[in-house]
């Protein structure tokens, strides 16, 4: 895999950063709404994952293992497990944990891996437009589809590991506060949407302030279906911490200053997006 500091230094750092955020944010809200919170989705997704990769099957996945895959404390994960399982999202089974099989044949579960893979091809096609790659995807998985194709299913578990991957970052940049990384990476998608979905390549540069777009308490927490306090409190964090601001009474911001002092946390964005497209190659994704 690429170094962090040779990723770091990548001639398109800030226009990788931009097109993969897109992706992570609704890569997040996907997770997110597995299960009641963020952790509990991860788990369920990290089941999901392996039985992907098993070929559909899932073989009972140790607590330690879990907690080691997440970067997350034992007893933490354990808790979380004993909900799950308590819910009938999971069961024990030879010393470790499955996933039910009605969560793994349920409609909810096949869109969530729909949109996950839509999102996976919105995001290499805009690395396409930047020249990083050149992936078209076949075809769109059809809303009536039951399973999705195996060049589709390579590029789903990708995407899972990748968003897990990016969680575990995440919690470190924050200092284990997965929460307020999520609102910071709402908040920074938002503020250049408009232009992530036209023109991402055409500033390679951290985009002035000028050009960001503020977004709302509200707005965020419709997206990302967090409560409004839950956002309100996190925003409130991040700008106390210098790492947003309030533009009048239009919203927030990141603004380019903070970028700017975030060379490494780019470095390993790039590092994890073009590690995801080398697993994809691995994988006999043409990308």
């Amino acid at each position: 895999m690429v170094r962090v500091n040779d990723a770091a230094s990548h001639p398109e750092v800030y226009t990788i950063g931009r097109i993969s955020t897109e992706f992570f944010l609704r890569g997040f809200e996907v997770v997110g709404q597995i299960q009641e919170d963020i952790l509990g989705g991860m788990i369920v997704m990290t089941l999901l994952g392996e039985g992907l990769a098993e070929g559909g099957g899932s073989e009972p996945m140790g607590i330690r293992e879990l907690a080691r895959r997440l970067d997350i404390p034992f007893e933490t994960v354990r808790r979380q497990v004993r909900k799950l399982v308590r819910k009938g999202a999971c069961h024990a089974e030879d010393g470790g944990i499955c996933l039910d099989p009605s969560i793994r044949r349920a409609e909810r579960t096949n869109a969530m891996l729909r949109k996950i893979y839509l999102e996976a091809g919105r995001m290499l096609d805009g690395l396409r437009r930047i020249k990083v790659g050149h992936y078209r995807p076949p075809r769109s998985p059809s809303h009536s589809a039951r399973t999705l194709s195996k060049e589709q299913t390579s590029v789903v578990l990708a995407s899972i590991r990748l968003l897990l991957a990016a969680m575990k970052a995440m919690r470190g940049f924050f200092d284990g506060d997965l929460m307020t990384g999520l609102v910071f990476t709402a908040i920074r998608a938002a503020n250049v949407k408009h232009i992530t979905n036209t023109t991402p390549g055409a500033n390679r540069d951290v985009l002035p302030d000028s050009d960001r777009r503020p977004v709302s308490i509200m707005a965020i927490s419709n997206s990302m279906k967090f409560p409004y306090e839950t956002v309100r409190r996190h925003a409130g964090k991040l700008i106390r911490q210098g790492m947003c601001i309030r533009v009048g009474h239009d919203g927030m911001i990141v603004p380019a200053s903070v970028f700017r002092k975030m060379p490494v946390e780019a470095g390993v964005v790039v590092q994890l997006v073009l590690g995801f497209m080398e697993a994809l190659r691995a994988s006999g994704v043409k990308v």
